[in-house]
């Protein structure tokens, strides 16, 4: 077909995430229903619930991409599933006993299927280990082979006892759909307008503890009642007289400081000669003040004009600092209004601290102060003004 990639990892990449935001979501979930579990990620299976070390919900998740899939009764995704589960039985009998497993699919079974019989409602374990059993006998798949065999080898004891303790959840909401479904979890967590903005960044928390349990070989699961303690974190930093801190750790890379080099607030703190590496900071609050300001601005976190009225506070600050500089040093040469400016700077770098509702952090002050000074609303040398000029 035109325009096909037969390298195309679309569906691969968007399974993982599925996968992923999946885990969360029953992590949320079990925050409410059983806040002393653990949950992982590829450790006993796609996700798993455990208690003490032990799993005790073993869940396969398949993701299809427009609704594409099939749960008949010779489906690949649905033996691949049972081939998984049937050789952790056959190595540990008593699991059948001491775990649920669930098969999350967003593929719909068809009616009369095997897995249509395996949902919650209207069960018949029975009959579907017939319909499987027949469907392996006729069937000729080299794919499927390994899973008919493995399925096949359990004793009818225990192949009764896997489909009993086995739930097909099919017709599942997709890797987007799923995110809405974390929203109407956490419903109550956040104003309304403000619960995408705090599932954004519980998610954005949940992927980095997936990479970082992924990438050590035996990382321990992530308990839930870790989950709970961000959310409770979130939930407090969305409050009225708080506001979520997203970049206070946010490094610039040297192509951010190149960018930024030619700025107008840069060039302020060379016409008062401060030293390369006070250059480098200076940038890195600006960029960390300009990111964050950003992001509440797009997530509707600010009301009343409040950064306006934040930044009026800063110039208010700053006013008195800078005529009384400037007094002091009227008619002097160069030199002795470059050291007033100086002096201007180090107060705002070094001594300003004003909090925007209860956010104190060094960065939002300094950086908004540079913001203001690349605007040419404040600056440090005496003639900032006539010295001004284009921002590059």
């Amino acid at each position: 077909m035109a325009g096909s990639n037969k390298f195309d990892a679309t569906a691969s990449m968007v399974g993982y995430l599925y996968q992923c935001r999946f885990a969360l979501f029953k992590a949320v979930e079990a925050t409410r229903d059983a806040p002393g579990a653990d949950i992982s990620i590829e450790r006993f299976d796609d996700v798993a619930f455990e208690q003490n070390g032990d799993p005790v919900e073993l869940i396969q998740t398949k993701h299809h991409l427009a609704g594409k899939g099939s749960l008949s009764d010779a489906s690949t995704d649905l033996w691949k599933t049972l081939r998984v589960w049937a050789e952790r039985i056959a190595a540990d009998p008593a699991t059948v006993l001491s775990s649920r497993f669930f098969l999350i699919t967003t593929a719909t079974a068809p009616p009369g299927s095997a897995a249509s019989l395996l949902r919650a409602d209207g069960r018949d374990e029975t009959k579907a280990l017939a319909l499987l059993e027949a469907s392996a006998a006729a069937s000729t798949s080299a794919t499927n082979a390994p899973a008919y065999q493995a399925f096949g080898a359990l004793s009818p004891t225990l192949r009764v006892g896997l489909l009993k303790a086995m739930t097909v959840l099919d017709a599942a909401s997709d890797a987007l759909d799923l995110q809405a479904d974390i929203e109407a979890e956490l419903h109550h967590a956040a104003k309304t307008q403000q619960v995408p903005a705090l599932v954004e960044r519980l998610e954005g928390w949940w992927f980095r503890q997936v990479i970082a349990s992924l990438s050590v070989a035996g990382a321990p699961p992530i308990p839930v009642v870790t989950v709970d303690a961000k959310i409770e974190e979130l939930r407090e930093s969305f409050q009225r007289d708080a506001l979520p801190v997203d970049f206070a750790e946010l490094d610039v890379t040297q192509e951010i400081l190149d960018e930024h080099d030619g700025r107008l607030f840069v060039r302020q703190l060379r016409d008062i000669e401060v030293a390369p590496k006070r250059i480098g900071w200076a940038i890195r609050d600006y960029y960390r003040a300009f990111e964050q300001r950003s992001r509440w601005a797009r997530d509707d976190l600010l009301v009343d004009n409040e950064l306006q009225r934040y930044e009026r506070g800063l110039i208010e600050a700053w006013e008195p600092h800078f005529e009384s500089a400037c007094e002091e040093c009227d008619g002097r040469d160069d030199a002795v209004r470059i050291t007033a400016g100086r002096q201007i700077y180090k107060w705002a770098e070094c001594d300003a601290d004003f909090p925007l509702r209860s956010v104190r952090q060094r960065f939002l002050t300094h950086g908004s102060f540079h913001i203001l000074a690349n605007r040419l609303v404040l600056g440090w040398h005496p003639d900032f003004r006539a010295k001004g000029g284009d921002d590059e």
